[in-house]
């Protein structure tokens, strides 16, 4: 069914399913020419520009409630805008077509022939902008994400101070267990002793005369049965201690890449105690739950 969309100086542009029979005595390539007239004037156009011309707007949600039952729904509760964006893609996707023919106004004696100013576009002799293809719009789409986004820089900052806290209250919770592990990796060298620990030897630094001891050499019986027992029974391959880190390091990786997804900086700091409890296992620092 024929439905007006809108008509200005020049055409009165009506909408049609695209199984409808539209210009039936026009050649074929008078109507391709047509369908491409009426994409090109509706891609030219803007969409919230549209819905604020209140008749516009009742005319496509009437056309779309009438031709499409499943719109239905939009045609009846949708914003003005909703309904004109969904015109505008069934026009796109060739679903209805949009075809400009001549405005049904009666002609007065001695009227100039020439157009005049369109009411739509408020200027003479219009040239639409060419229609931007979905590629165009995609690339646009990203540079724009990528100029809000936040600078790598900052990203990096951000985990290095999230590191450098974790790093600290666990060097200063187990000194003799965490030191080794995050010298191996790097980190204290990166990020440095906490204040807490980075004074401790000064603190508790006490003068012992070592010239006036006795002296002492370390042998076979100098450690007790258990403590023989208890160093052998954590001992591991230096292999094994390799495996070890290395699960540590995929697992801090891990942390960091899908932590922050997972709820920020506390889901990281969880989970990089996890990952430090199940180095301590593969290590023999500490027994399974």
């Amino acid at each position: 069914m024929a439905t007006e969309l809108k008509t200005d100086s020049w055409h009165r542009y009506v909408l049609y399913r695209n199984s409808d029979r539209y210009m039936p005595f026009a050649p074929d390539d008078e109507r391709r020419n047509a369908v491409e007239a009426g994409k090109k004037f509706t891609a030219s156009a803007y969409a919230d520009v549209w819905a604020r011309d209140a008749g516009l707007a009742s005319r496509a949600r009437a056309f779309l409630k009438e031709n499409f039952h499943w719109h239905e729904r939009l045609a009846n509760c949708g914003t003005d805008l909703d309904v004109v964006q969904m015109l505008m893609d069934m026009v796109r996707g060739g679903s209805v077509v949009v075809i400009p023919e001549k405005p049904l106004v009666a002609g007065v004696a001695g009227a100039s022939k020439q157009a005049g100013s369109s009411s739509f576009w408020g200027v003479e002799d219009y040239d639409p902008p060419r229609y931007a293809s979905v590629q165009e719009r995609y690339q646009a789409q990203l540079a724009e994400w990528e100029a809000s986004a936040t600078p790598w820089e900052e990203i990096a900052a951000m985990n290095d101070s999230i590191n450098e806290k974790f790093m600290h209250a666990a060097v200063l919770r187990d000194p003799l267990g965490m030191l080794p592990l995050f010298a191996r990796a790097g980190w204290i060298s990166k990020y440095g002793l906490p204040e807490g620990l980075s004074k401790w030897g000064e603190d508790r630094a006490v003068t012992t005369p070592l010239g006036e001891a006795a002296s002492f050499e370390l042998g076979e019986g100098t450690l007790s049965d258990d403590v023989s027992n208890a160093v052998e029974d954590i001992a591991i391959s230096p292999a094994e201690q390799a495996r070890c880190l290395a699960e540590w390091e995929q697992d801090h990786d891990d942390c960091q890449t899908f932590g922050r997804m997972m709820g920020g900086s506390a889901r990281i700091a969880m989970c990089l105690e996890n990952a430090r409890h199940r180095y301590n296992i593969c290590m023999g620092y500490t027994r399974p739950i």
